[in-house]
Formats: C-alpha cells, structure tokens, sequence
C-alpha cells in the first residue's frame, strides 16, 4: 500500500508541478516581476507538503528555527532528496535556490525557473561560472533574499562518504565573497525520501539550522567547521 501511495504522489509532483508553470507562466512573463514566480513555487510547495503528509504519512519537525539570522545569510544546507529544495520555500520569505542550467530544459518547470529567484549554475564553466555564482548570489543578497547553497553539489545517499562526495569550493568562495553570515543546516530526508526511488518511508522528517558561522574565518577554518557542523548533526538525527 505504502508504494501505491508514493507511486500516486510522484504522479501527483509532476502534475501539479506542471499544473503551477501554467497558471503563474503568462504573468511571470508580462510582468518580469519575479515576486509572481516565487509566489507561485511557494503554493507548490504548500501543495506538495500537503499531499506528502495525506498520501505518504511524511511529516517535518524544524529545529533551531531561532539560529536563522534576521539579515539575508547563506544557508548551506545538507542534501539527501528532492525534499529540501522545496521546504524552504515554507520557511524562508522567497529563498534564491542554486541550481544547474540543464533543469530548465525541464518542460513547464524548467521554463518556470527562469522566471523565479534564482542562482544559475554551469557545472562545466569553471571559474567563469563561480565568478557567475557570486555575482548573482550578492545582487539577491543585496534585495534582501537569502540565498539556498547544497555546498556537495548533488543529492547524496544516507550512507554517502564526504570521500566520494565532497564539499565543493563554491561555497567557501561565496563566504569569502559575499560578507554575510553561512547558516549549516542538517537534515534526515534521506531516511523517508530516498534518492531515485518512489518508495517513500512514512515518519517524520527533521530540518536543523544550525548556529551561524560568522564572517573572518581563514578558508581551512571555515571548510572545516562547515563540514563538522553538518554531517555531525545530521548523524545524529533520527532515522524513523
């Protein structure tokens, strides 16, 4: 019964994430206003929270929602599913998620994206790109947004080594760049929402911002205590 479910709510994801582009489109376009787009990914969002919790039994509980600073930051949040990309439309006021150029080939959402805060990444570009990253990720600190980093690049599984999947430059150039506080944020999405596979786990899955690190730390410093920061509470967290 639990793989009907998850089965009728992957269905359900792409539908409604086809269904939101449709509505929120025309106007995002017209406008140029990206406030429309960011409201329309917030009612996604609301929606697939919604259907997580009827249809798979997948609850959140956040801890340390005390940690976030009230100034933009960058929060460098662990990656395990598909899940953190869309909760912290639900806690953040219009968050600005990095992502790789190749999802806007991504019928409805990808041209959707376009439209809404973003940071675009080219994975291929190098220096270039990281220059790219910087630039974008400072005009949107400066608005006011907070930006969204996954500092290992791609969804890693639960038991994924640091060895095989490690901690990219990005985000160490981003603190040395941007002047504004980097917020480690731990998580369990893994557990009930695994990568690649519809089977979803019903329980509940737990978000942790952790305390800020502050600004003048030296780049071995700061890599080190993100890392520990992170993948230390994550281990901690429950797995059902």
């Amino acid at each position: 019964m639990q793989f009907l479910r998850s089965l009728i709510f992957s269905i359900f994801v792409n539908i409604w994430g086809a269904i939101i582009p449709i509505i929120y489109l025309i106007p995002a376009f017209f406008s140029r206003d990206k406030k429309i787009a960011d409201g329309g990914a917030k009612i996604w969002s609301i929606g697939v929270f919604w259907m997580l919790k009827k249809l798979c039994k997948i609850d959140y509980k956040i801890i340390g929602i005390e940690n976030i600073p009230k100034e933009p930051c960058i929060f460098a949040c662990k990656h395990q599913s598909m899940w953190e990309t869309v909760i912290m439309h639900l806690i953040i006021n219009r968050p600005v998620y990095a992502y790789k150029k190749e999802l806007e080939l991504i019928p409805f959402y990808g041209w959707f994206i376009k439209f809404m805060s973003g940071i675009k990444v080219d994975r291929k570009g190098g220096a270039k790109s990281l220059k790219s990253v910087i630039h974008q990720a400072k005009k949107y600190l400066i608005k006011g947004q907070s930006v969204v980093i996954f500092p290992q690049g791609t969804r890693v599984p639960v038991d994924g080594l640091i060895e095989k999947y490690p901690y990219q430059s990005g985000i160490t150039a981003l603190y040395n760049s941007c002047g504004v506080k980097v917020v480690p944020v731990a998580l369990n999405s893994g557990f009930f929402w695994p990568k690649g596979k519809i089977m979803k786990k019903s329980g509940t899955i737990t978000i942790e911002f952790l305390p800020a690190i502050e600004l003048g730390l030296r780049k071995e410093e700061f890599n080190r205590k993100l890392i520990s920061d992170i993948e230390d509470a994550s281990k901690k967290l429950p797995k059902n």
